[in-house]
């Protein structure tokens, strides 16, 4: 199994179409208090984990996380990346588009409708939990694309979690998707701590700023021809 295709993965990637990706420590790349710097030294990996599912990386989509609630409407073809002032992005099924979430601490949130085939891909730390971002990008997804709440699964990156840090994200984030309409049995937690396991991921408070960041991925797959 791919090592960036964990087992917490499986109910969006049993879907044949769906790419989903959580991309952890990449050893050998130097950290750094700039963000900007050590997201282009990772850089190189993160293209690479796309290509080898047939995807180019020039279809990366990235948002700019601002830790809002603010989501944005993306495609094959669209304005310049990372879209700026959101936290979430959101697709229709037949975009080839790949989302693209970077965390280090915070959450990532896939959704994935399993009727009409969208996708979503979040970042809800503590502000964009408080804030509700599952919820306005579900509303987004709903007014838009006719995404229904009920039809969707969801999967929760691994994030902080107590006792390494005082809000617990995890249950809100929950209690959001059920509120907003994900049936319980739909939404998967991982369950893993980034803070207590340095050597998989990076804790931007552990390491006290100077870490890298986790690049989580959802796309559509190139469609296979048919023999």
């Amino acid at each position: 199994m791919n090592k960036y295709s964990p087992a917490y993965l499986d109910k969006l990637n049993s879907y044949p179409e769906n790419f989903a990706r959580f991309v952890t420590r990449i050893p050998g790349v130097a950290t750094t208090t700039d963000r900007a710097a050590v997201i282009t030294a990772l850089s190189p990996t993160h293209e690479e984990v796309l290509r080898e599912a047939g995807l180019d990386p020039k279809m990366l989509r990235r948002a700019q996380q601002v830790h809002g609630n603010k989501v944005a409407l993306v495609g094959d073809i669209g304005c310049s990346y990372p879209v700026e002032g959101v936290d979430g992005l959101f697709c229709g099924s037949k975009a080839d588009c790949c989302l693209g979430i970077y965390v280090a601490d915070c959450a990532a949130v896939w959704i994935y409708d399993t009727v009409t085939g969208s996708r979503a891909l979040l970042h809800s730390g503590k502000l964009g939990t408080q804030q509700n971002i599952v919820g306005e990008a579900l509303a987004a997804m709903h007014k838009i694309l006719g995404v229904q709440p009920i039809n969707c699964v969801a999967v929760i990156s691994p994030c902080i979690r107590p006792p390494h840090y005082e809000v617990d994200i995890v249950t809100r984030i929950k209690e959001e998707l059920t509120e907003a309409g994900l049936l319980p049995e739909n939404i998967t937690d991982c369950g893993l701590d980034t803070a207590s396991d340095l050597e998989t991921f990076y804790s931007y408070r552990m390491e006290k700023g100077n870490t890298g960041r986790m690049l989580a991925l959802f796309g559509r797959l190139p469609e296979t021809p048919q023999a």
